[in-house]
C-alpha cells in the first residue's frame, strides 16, 4: 500500500512534467506511487528531472523506475539522476505511458540506444584510409557537425547490424542539407563491404575528393501506401500512382474513397468506410488534400481510433492540406466553422487548422535535417501553393516549415508511440497546383519510406526487433 507519510532523507527527488522540455503541470515525487492516478498524472508524463536527494550518498546506485501499468507492472523505464526533456524520443519512447513509479538501489538504467544501423561508414581525410577518421551510421546533414566538411579523401562502407535484405544506398553530397552534386555508392544484398581508397581517382565528372558536406543513408525496401481521398478535386492520387520506384525504393498503392456525397465532391459509386480497410496491411497512410473531411463533413470518425493505433504501433500517416471548415458554425458553440482532427491525438497534443491563404514558406532547421526539401529534389517552397495551415503551441510537434508572415506551422512532425504523423499544407486542387507539388510529393515519399523502414510492423527490421524485444527495458 502507498505510504502517504513524508519520507525522511529522500534519496532521489523526481519532478515529472506534463509536456516535453519541462513544460506544463509539474509534480514532485520522493516515494513510490503505485498508481499515477493518485497524483493526477496517469499516462500524461512527457519529461522528467531527477535530482540526487539528501540521502543519495547512502545508496549512490539508486534509480527511479517508471512502469507502464499500475502496481509496478509492465514495461519499465529506469533512469538515473539527470534531465530527460522528452521521453517520447529515442531511446526511451515512453511518453504518456507511465502508470506507476518506484525506486530501487539495484536497477540498471535504460541505456541510450543508437537505433537502426543499416551500414557503417568510415570516412578518412587522406587517401588509403589515412589521416583523420570518423564513423557514420546515420544521416549527417552537415559534416561541420563532425569536423570533417570538405576533407574526405577515402571511404569504407560495410554492412551494419540492421542491413536491409534488399540492399542500401549511400549518397554523398557536395553541399550541406543534401544539396548539390551527389555520389551514389550502393551495397547490394550480396555485398558485404565497399571501399574507395582515393576519391580523386573517380572519373572527373564524379571526383568527390575534399568536397563532401552531407551524407544520406537510404535503405532499400518495398512499401505499401494507402491513398485516402475525400475530395475529387485533388490530383495527388494520379501523381502517387506514377511514382512506383524512387531512389531504390518501391511503392505499391491502394486508393480508397471515403466520401459518398456527390454534392460535396464525393464518389457515391466507390466510397467505403475507412474502418473497413485493414490498416495493418500498409506502411503509410496518405491523406490527400482535404482527406479527413471538408466543407462541413468529417469522413473518418469511424476510423479515428484505428488510425491512432496504426501510428502508435509504428505506422506513418501523411496529411496534405486540411480544410478548417469541417464542423459547421452553429452560432452557439462554434460561431465560425472549425477543423476536426480526432485521427490525431489532439487530446494529448492539441493542434488545429486555421483558414489561410497561400504564403511564402521558411524551412526550419528541423526541416532541413529531414532532407524532405532537398532529397531527391531541391524544392522551391515558395513556388508551392499552400492552403489552410496548422496552429499549435505544443512542443511535441516539430515544425518543419513555417509561414514567413506569422511563423505558424506549414509542415509538422509528431511522434506518437512508435510511429509518426507528418504533414505539409500543400494544395493540390487543380492541375497547376498538383504539378508544382509533384517534386515535394516525390521527396515526401522517400522521407516517409525512411521512417517506415525503421518503424512499420510490416518491415523486416521491425519484425526482427519485435521478436527480440523484452518487457523490462524500452529500446527504439
Amino acid at each position: 500500500m502507498w505510504d502517504r507519510n513524508m519520507v525522511s532523507m529522500p534519496r532521489l527527488v523526481v519532478e515529472v512534467f506534463e509536456h516535453v522540455n519541462f513544460h506544463g503541470r509539474k509534480i514532485t515525487l520522493i516515494e513510490s506511487v503505485p498508481n499515477t492516478n493518485l497524483i493526477g498524472a496517469q499516462d500524461v508524463i512527457s519529461s522528467i528531472k531527477i535530482y540526487k536527494g539528501p540521502g543519495f550518498n547512502a545508496s549512490p546506485n539508486y534509480k527511479a523506475i517508471f512502469h507502464e501499468h499500475v502496481t509496478f507492472r509492465g514495461r519499465r523505464l529506469v533512469l538515473a539522476p539527470g534531465f530527460y526533456p522528452s521521453i517520447h524520443e529515442i531511446p526511451y519512447n515512453f511518453g504518456d505511458a507511465i502508470s506507476s513509479v518506484s525506486f530501487s538501489p539495484a536497477a540498471h538504467s535504460t541505456p541510450p540506444e543508437y537505433g537502426a544501423v543499416p551500414v557503417i561508414i568510415e570516412i578518412f581525410s587522406d587517401i588509403d584510409y589515412g589521416g583523420q577518421r570518423s564513423t557514420i551510421m546515420r544521416d549527417v546533414s552537415s559534416m561541420f557537425e563532425i569536423g570533417m566538411n570538405d576533407t574526405i579523401s577515402s571511404v569504407r562502407i560495410q554492412r551494419g547490424p540492421s542491413f536491409p535484405f534488399s540492399g542500401c544506398h549511400i549518397i554523398f553530397y557536395e553541399h550541406v542539407n543534401f544539396e548539390g552534386r551527389r555520389l551514389n555508392i550502393d551495397l547490394n544484398s550480396r555485398e558485404f563491404q565497399k571501399a574507395v581508397r582515393n576519391l580523386r581517382s573517380l572519373p572527373d565528372s564524379q571526383s568527390f575528393s575534399d568536397i563532401i558536406s552531407s551524407i544520406k543513408i537510404v535503405p532499400s525496401g518495398v512499401f505499401k501506401v494507402l491513398i485516402v481521398v475525400s475530395d475529387n478535386m485533388t490530383g495527388e492520387p494520379a501523381v502517387l500512382q506514377s511514382l512506383t520506384t524512387l531512389e531504390g525504393l518501391e511503392f505499391h498503392y491502394t486508393i480508397v474513397h471515403i466520401n459518398d456525397n456527390p454534392d460535396n465532391r464525393g464518389d457515391p459509386q466507390n466510397a467505403i468506410k475507412l474502418s473497413s480497410v485493414p490498416l495493418s496491411d500498409f506502411d503509410i497512410i496518405w491523406f490527400t488534400w482535404n482527406g479527413p473531411g471538408h466543407d462541413g463533413e468529417y469522413f473518418v470518425e469511424d476510423a479515428d481510433e484505428e488510425i491512432k493505433d496504426f501510428v502508435r504501433k509504428g505506422g506513418i500517416v501523411w496529411a496534405s492540406a486540411m480544410d478548417n471548415n469541417i464542423v459547421p458554425a452553429d452560432g452557439v458553440h462554434h460561431p465560425e466553422p472549425v477543423w476536426r482532427g480526432d485521427w490525431l491525438p489532439v487530446d494529448r497534443h492539441p493542434i488545429t487548422v486555421t483558414n489561410s491563404n497561400d504564403s511564402n514558406v521558411h524551412i526550419t532547421e528541423d526541416g532541413q535535417r529531414t532532407g524532405m526539401f532537398t532529397w531527391p529534389h531541391k524544392i522551391n517552397v515558395d513556388s508551392l501553393v499552400t492552403d489552410d495551415h496548422w496552429v499549435t503551441d505544443d512542443p511535441s510537434y516539430r515544425k518543419l516549415a513555417v509561414r514567413e508572415d506569422n511563423g505558424d506551422a506549414v509542415s509538422i512532425l509528431l511522434q506518437w508511440g512508435e510511429g509518426y504523423y507528418v504533414g505539409f499544407a500543400i494544395d493540390t486542387r487543380d492541375a497547376h497546383r498538383t504539378a508544382v507539388a509533384k517534386p515535394l510529393i516525390e521527396n515526401t515519399l522517400c522521407y516517409l519510406a525512411n521512417l517506415a523502414w525503421q518503424t512499420s510492423p510490416r518491415q523486416p527490421l521491425r519484425g526482427r526487433y519485435r521478436s527480440n524485444r523484452n518487457t523490462e527495458l524500452i529500446f527504439q
